[in-house]
């Protein structure tokens, strides 16, 4: 039987906050969304917004195409 493991969308951003110390509601509030909004975004349910790519990208420090492509 072949091993499923299930993949985190945005791991990436994930890794990045853990580096810091950050919950999803420390990047919830610094975004300005609620933290469920914030989880749905960031474990691929809904789609972020290109603002918020933009900006994710800059507090990070990191292109977008490193956060936000496969």
């Amino acid at each position: 039987m072949a091993n499923k493991t299930k993949k985190i969308p945005f791991a990436k951003i994930k890794g990045l906050r853990a580096e810091r110390q950050m919950s999803m509601a420390d990047m919830a509030k610094i975004l300005g969304m609620s933290e469920g909004s914030y989880l749905a975004r960031e474990n691929g349910s809904k789609e972020w917004k290109g603002s918020e790519m933009i900006f994710i990208a800059r507090y990070f420090k990191q292109t977008l195409d490193y956060l936000f492509m496969p």
